[in-house]
């Protein structure tokens, strides 16, 4: 069957079909890339002495943005105090007064703060990139 057109000329109905398919797919696709806009997730903990005891996921307010890990290390008595909020106003600071050291840490994304201080972060993706490219090299030199 074909369809005719002032304007478009010819075209067979396959054609057509997968023009709208191909419409259809990019639809799909745009609107699974654009996502909900999901509040931010921190791990929260009141004070504890192990950062191992402070691994609560929690959703935090629409005005939080941030993830706030406040560790207080007394030195007089070897002892660690580590808090997590969700924040919607974080300053990283690194104070020692009397005999302790307060650090505050601030983080923006996701569970960011695992760690009871601020430091490498990891990326799945990236490791496996690396690892993959590794692995080329290796058998490209025992060849």
């Amino acid at each position: 069957m074909t369809i005719y057109s002032k304007d478009m000329g010819s075209h067979s109905t396959a054609t057509l079909s997968l023009t709208m398919a191909a419409l259809y797919v990019s639809l799909l696709l745009a609107a699974l890339c654009i996502g909900t806009a999901a509040p931010l997730q921190c791990y929260t903990c009141p004070v504890v002495i192990s950062n191992a005891n402070c691994l609560t996921p929690t959703n935090c307010s629409e005005s939080d943005t941030s993830c706030m890990t406040s560790v207080v290390s007394i030195y007089d008595i070897p002892l660690t105090l580590i808090n997590k909020i969700c924040t919607s106003s974080c300053t990283p600071s690194d104070r020692k007064i009397d005999g302790s050291k307060n650090t505050v840490s601030c983080c923006n994304t996701d569970l960011c703060n695992v760690s009871a201080a601020p430091g490498v972060k990891y990326s799945y993706p990236a490791l496996g990139l690396s690892l993959g490219f590794l692995l080329v090299l290796l058998r490209g030199s025992a060849l």
